[in-house]
């Protein structure tokens, strides 16, 4: 989510770049995004330290984004099979969705075509049908193997939590000069340094932007940002942070050293990320929440672009509720030890 932040670069060894002089008065360009899918086979290559610029050359090449009833989403997004819509009304009741199975509907263990969602019910007191009762093994079939781990912890310490949020949690960052701001913020707020470390909201204007660490290195500011929170907008802001970013569909394999996330907006207010774990399952950073691994139903997010991420009311109460309709698409993000991802 957008917050205003003062401006800081940092390098691959977490230091803050201080420097605030303006470097161009260049207007922010961008060159628009192709509508054309064009699979690679990169994503079927092993990428190693010395092949880095492929991987950012090929994803100028092509995307997973196609227009859908007037609306810029993942190629193979289906709204019928999605949770997000259609599972809350003004009576508190919920759709039949939240019954069916959560699995792709494949036909066999060795189906790697399909994309749809199963139709069927699910078993009782489980996610998926009698026939997808194994699909968590199926869906390990797409993991790199270098998918990160669940670590509720590791992101617990209230510097951390309180200034980082979903984009830093996709991209598997925690930048030490942040964190270490947190701390000097919550040390002069509180003068009795035995309050620190505490839950400190006050340190959400840290938190990293899409698309703020290409516009700083351009134009030296921030302040020609670009607040459209749609698909081909968002992607082209995370693309630009981070050209080693490879769009991908959900059901491939990443390329050596990669794991997968995901990107979603509630169009014109917010965006949001995941991240896929070890397990093969998904989980996000709300925020400066703690990191969760459930969707808005409370249940685990074994696909996520099925996923309820409709977190408003029953009665649309709540003007600052979010409700994440359109889902972007899935990507490959290249490993912490492999290729520095930049953050600002």
């Amino acid at each position: 989510m957008f917050t205003k932040k003062r401006i800081n670069l940092y390098n691959k060894n977490n230091n803050k770049i201080i420097s605030k002089k303006k470097i161009t008065n260049n207007k922010y360009n961008s060159k628009k995004i192709k509508s054309s899918y064009r699979l690679n086979n990169t994503l079927n290559k092993t990428l190693k330290g010395g092949k880095q610029k492929m991987a950012e050359d090929k994803n100028k090449d092509y995307n997973m984004l196609s227009k859908i009833n007037d609306k810029w989403v993942y190629k193979f997004y289906n709204e019928k099979d999605d949770d997000t819509v259609g599972t809350k009304d003004t009576k508190t009741t919920k759709t039949s969705k939240t019954k069916r199975c959560m699995c792709i509907n494949y036909q066999n263990v060795n189906d790697f075509q399909s994309y749809d969602r199963c139709e069927k019910n699910a078993v009782k007191n489980t996610d998926f049908c009698e026939l997808h009762q194994n699909c968590k093994s199926y869906l390990r079939n797409f993991l790199s193997g270098y998918e990160p781990e669940y670590q509720p912890t590791k992101w617990s310490n209230p510097y951390v939590e309180g200034s980082h949020n979903c984009y830093s949690y996709f991209l598997n960052r925690q930048v030490r000069a942040v964190k270490e701001k947190c701390n000097e913020i919550c040390v002069k707020s509180h003068k009795d340094n035995a309050k620190c470390p505490k839950d400190n909201s006050e340190c959400t204007d840290l938190k990293p932007q899409p698309g703020d660490f290409d516009l700083i290195k351009k134009t030296g500011s921030d302040k020609t940002k670009e607040r459209i929170y749609k698909c081909p907008n968002m992607q082209k802001k995370i693309l630009n942070d981070n050209p080693s970013l490879i769009p991908a569909a959900f059901n491939i394999k990443c390329p050596n050293k990669y794991y997968k996330g995901a990107m979603v907006v509630d169009p014109d207010n917010t965006y949001h990320f995941y991240r896929q774990n070890n397990n093969g399952t998904w989980d996000h950073k709300p925020g400066i929440s703690p990191i969760s691994n459930i969707d808005a139903n409370g249940k685990e997010i074994y696909i996520p672009h099925f996923a309820n991420r409709n977190y408003t009311d029953d009665n649309n109460n709540d003007d600052d509720a979010i409700n994440y309709t359109h889902f972007c698409g899935y990507y490959c993000i290249p490993d912490n030890k492999y290729i520095h991802k930049n953050l600002a």
